[in-house]
């Protein structure tokens, strides 16, 4: 069945005009809930350059903002245009323009480009993904060879870069020969989006697509699988051609994943074309086989299950390789490979639905000079990691030397040459492996790259060139072929800093940001930013050791984030690490005296006796909040006041002392009955402020109005601290079992109730009412089940209003 599925998808070819130019046209991208694009841009020349990227919005794509955005890219550089955050306004799809300048100059210059496209999966950010290059010469006709219903959803996507109306004629090619032509029109600076396997029938077949317009336009195709959690991306042709390369191909995988190639062949001609295979492997004599590939039809070649003859061994089993394609007739051809969880009956092919896939469309011819705008190695301040493969294959009789040039983001880089043997093929993977790489890869972790390839020596030959890259352990992954380039390469001045990253303190902080965090390492420098929960930060301060930043406030328009752990990153002077991640507690300091302490009295016998109850907030606020995504298990409290302890002793405020440090702030010295802090339950500074005061400082002799400015000065000292404030009424009280007297003057009481209630409507903070709470026998304290009650009733009023 897997079989016959994969048979339904197209082929496409290569970009065959796409050369180093100034003017680039990019007609898939975009940017909102579901996607995260990126615009890549390589520099090679020992110039700075002015880089313009100009969007152009689909129809039904929500854009506001500056348009077009220009940005510095440096000599030997590579620039990484995030569309999230250099267009924020845009929601939706768009089309790009990219240019380049010599900066200061209205000179043109040769740039690379490519677009990185990544979507969601199982709520990773970056999950699966998609990339293609740009093209510098829009067209007026397109063949989209591949295209497909059934598993996967195929989108056509159309771009007008010019200043006038174009109207587009598309045709499906269906499978049985009919086809179906709808029109659309593309206005001046817009993209359309056309989603044919949206309907019957092409919602369950396989099709081709051709795109004749009235004007110059781009045409891309994006296909997903796996409920969009999945999918590649191509741009079309204009023509057929009789020999196609493909660098990269695997049959291999190891127990947690498999890898499957086809090869997808096109042959709309009106006789059978004679297809060779020419297979180069890592090493030995490449391996050759003869398909035939009927008139107007597909042909498929799983490489995972080619046999040597009918009923010989495996052709390539568990092996990666090279591809070479040799047609009697011109043909269109492209490689998908796609990976996932082993099969329990072959654990060398994966299982449906599958993790990810990419595809490539075929090479025309191999070159000396390959470009790629996109490289990443190791960490991001995404929180993604990165394996970037350039992938190799040489098809000559003798061998050659690649010089891989990479430039980085900050106009630095590394240069290293790498030796192909006749008729193999490798790979560049820019990691120090035991000591046998070039040890100036290790340069290149942590940063962004562009890189190009050129055979070098007395008379370079020409190779073919791809590069496959894959993030989060395979979790997704992308891959594109090398654009031939004839621009200048400079060897870059520098090499990358090298970076380290020792330690962050502190780890963790209150919910609502404001923790000042340091960063410790080498090599700090240059631009300088952290990525706190994916949200960029700009730093305090930067010296060569030490970075400092602190922590953004949760808001509405940045995000409210949840509580827990969150992912840091770090970019200085051009390379990207990961730092420890950062806890965020939901923190609630509840003040009071004996409430919050959990001390009482109770009478045995006629004796008083010290009762110490489980205080309510540490356990029930805990429990309470625990099944509340946007706090879970991570809350603290720390508990303020003592028994008998008064809110203004001798009219000295004591809400200053509330973020001391202490596990609680107001125990006296020594502490009262020989109790003692608990430092589990402490975290400063806080994020709420329960106020639970006023009762024992009526039994002193106060009035209800010196209690209520007594309330407002901690009201207002909290607030200047960043707390949000939760005033409480407690209107349980009952009969001292001891005396036969009322627990408190129950008018004083009243009174101080209402005044508490005008308190918080003038400071405009919560404000919450405790009655029929049980209590204790000396008519004051709660019981056990009083405490908890409250603890419920809190935890209910924070999570009704305090930010998700």
């Amino acid at each position: 069945m897997r079989v016959l599925l994969l048979v339904m998808l197209l082929c496409c070819s290569t970009d065959a005009f796409a050369q180093s130019a100034s003017t680039w046209f990019l007609a898939e991208g975009a940017s909102n809930a579901i996607f995260d694009e990126d615009i890549l841009v390589g520099n090679p020349s020992g110039a700075a350059l002015t880089v313009s990227v100009q969007l152009l919005p689909g129809s039904d794509a929500i854009f506001t903002g500056p348009n077009p955005v220009t940005f510095t890219l440096p000599a030997t550089g590579r620039l990484t245009v995030n569309l999230k955050q250099s267009f924020p306004g845009l929601n939706g799809a768009a089309s790009a323009r990219v240019s380049a300048v010599i900066k200061g100059t209205d000179t043109p210059a040769d740039i690379i480009v490519e677009r990185s496209l990544f979507f969601p999966q199982d709520a990773v950010p970056y999950g699966g993904g998609s990339s293609a290059s740009g093209t510098t010469a829009p067209a007026t006709r397109w063949v989209l060879a591949e295209g497909s219903g059934g598993i996967f959803q195929t989108f056509i996507l159309l771009a007008n870069p010019g200043t006038t109306p174009v109207t587009a004629d598309v045709t499906y090619l269906r499978s049985n020969g009919s086809t179906i032509t709808v029109n659309r029109a593309i206005p001046p600076g817009g993209r359309e989006t056309l989603w044919p396997t949206s309907e019957e029938p092409l919602a369950s077949e396989g099709f081709s697509t051709v795109v004749e317009a009235t004007g110059p336009i781009v045409a891309e195709r994006a296909m997903y699988f796996d409920s969009l959690k999945s999918g590649h991306d191509e741009l079309g042709i204009a023509e057929p051609k009789s020999t196609w390369y493909f660098a990269e191909g695997f049959t291999g995988g190891n127990p947690s994943i498999a890898f499957e190639t086809f090869i997808l062949i096109g042959n709309d001609a009106d006789t059978p074309a004679q297809v060779t295979a020419t297979y180069y492997l890592d090493a030995g004599t490449p391996i050759t086989k003869t398909y035939t590939v009927g008139k107007k039809s597909r042909f498929n070649i799983w490489t995972d299950a080619e046999r040597d003859g009918e009923d010989g061994p495996l052709l390539l089993p568990g092996v990666s390789f090279s591809v070479k394609l040799e047609s009697t007739i011109p043909i269109v051809a492209e490689r998908a490979v796609y990976w996932g969880t082993p099969s329990a009956t072959d654990p060398t092919r994966p299982v449906f639905p599958w993790k990810e896939g990419h595809a490539v469309a075929g090479i025309e011819a191999p070159q000396t000079t390959w470009a790629f705008a996109e490289g990443r190695q190791g960490g991001d301040p995404s929180g993604a990691t990165f394996d970037s493969f350039f992938l190799l294959v040489n098809p000559n009789a003798s061998p050659i030397q690649v010089r891989a040039t990479f430039v980085t983001e900050d106009g630095r880089g590394v240069v290293v040459t790498v030796p192909v043997a006749a008729n193999t093929r490798t790979n560049i993977w820019p990691v120090v492996q035991g000591g046998t790489a070039d040890p100036d890869y290790a340069l290149l972790n942590g940063r962004r790259f562009a890189a190009f390839l050129e055979s070098v020596g007395d008379s370079p030959l020409p190779f073919v060139a791809e590069r496959a890259m894959y993030w989060n352990d395979f979790t997704g992954g992308h891959a594109n072929g090398g654009t031939p380039w004839t621009g200048a390469i400079t060897a870059p001045a520098n090499k990358p800093v090298a970076v380290s990253l020792t330690s962050m303190a502190p780890t963790s902080g209150r919910l609502s940001g404001g923790t000042s965090v340091t960063i410790t390492g080498s090599g700090f420098g240059g631009t300088t930013e952290v990525y706190f929960a994916g949200q960029r930060v700009l730093p305090s301060s930067v010296t060569s050791t030490e970075i400092t930043f602190t922590t953004p406030a949760r808001t509405q328009a940045g995000g409210y984030g949840n509580a827990g752990p969150v992912p840091v990153a770090v970019l200085t002077n051009g390379r990207y690490m990961n730092a420890p991640n950062f806890t965020r507690y939901f923190s609630i300091l509840a003040f009071g005296d004996s409430i919050t302490w959990g001390v009482t009295n109770k009478i045995v016998a006629g004796q008083k006796v010290d009762l110490h109850v489980d205080r309510p907030y540490p356990l029930v606020l805990r429990n309470g909040l625990r099944a509340v995504p946007q706090y879970g298990q991570y809350v603290l409290v720390t508990n303020a006041g003592w028994p008998g302890e008064a809110i203004v002793p001798d009219g000295e405020t004591r809400a200053a002392r509330c973020t001391a440090g202490l596990p609680n702030c107001f125990y006296a010295e020594p502490p009262p009955n020989g109790a003692q802090p608990r430092p589990a339950d402490y975290l400063a500074p806080h994020d709420v402020i329960v106020v639970l005061e006023g009762v024992n400082d009526l039994n002193d002799g106060r009035t209800p109005e010196r209690v209520r400015d007594s309330l407002r000065v901690v009201t207002q000292d909290a607030k200047a601290k960043g707390l949000r404030v939760l005033l409480t009424r407690f209107d349980s009280y009952g009969i001292n079992e001891a005396t036969g007297e009322p627990a408190v003057d129950l008018w004083a009481a009243e009174q101080l109730g209402n005044l508490t209630y005008l308190l918080a409507e003038e400071q405009q903070v919560r404000r919450e009412r405790f009655v029929l709470i049980d209590m204790c026998p000396d008519g004051l304290h709660p019981t056990q089940w009083g405490y908890d009650r409250m603890g419920e009733i809190i935890a209910t009023k924070l999570i009704a209003n305090f930010p998700k």
